[in-house]
């Protein structure tokens, strides 16, 4: 039970920093852009951890994503050792990337990101 419970305390902090549900997800608007976080449990039991889908959203590539972070142009996957410290680094990370110039600028801040074709034109 360690993992839904540590879930559950992933989306009390990240709403608590200012995620607002939109379709069943997560999601933070920053400027120009919408910051889509999933939490979700890797592994099974109580060695079940919580890793955070991120995903970047921009309206200049309709349409909005159904999916939530997995269908956004720009995906990483952000692993919680410790829930407060890691959810706060996260939000303070993506909190300052509010435009497509300043995601160009700090792509190299999200490690392991996957960024789809049409956002690499744009960027």
């Amino acid at each position: 039970m360690a993992g839904i419970a540590d879930r559950a305390a992933v989306v009390k902090a990240l709403k608590a920093r200012g995620a607002k549900a939109r379709r069943g997800h997560l999601r933070i608007p920053v400027g120009d852009l919408f910051w889509y976080v999933d939490p979700r449990l890797d592994g099974v039991g109580s060695r079940a951890r919580v890793v955070l889908e991120v995903g970047c959203w921009t309206p200049q590539l309709p349409p909005e994503p159904d999916g939530g972070a997995v269908d956004c142009p720009l995906l990483l996957d952000v692993p919680i050792a410790d829930i407060e410290t890691d959810v706060a680094a996260l939000v303070d990370r993506t909190s300052g990337i509010g435009d497509l110039a300043a995601l160009a600028a700090r792509l190299d801040e999200l490690p392991g990101a996957l960024v789809d074709q049409a956002l690499r034109d744009l960027l």
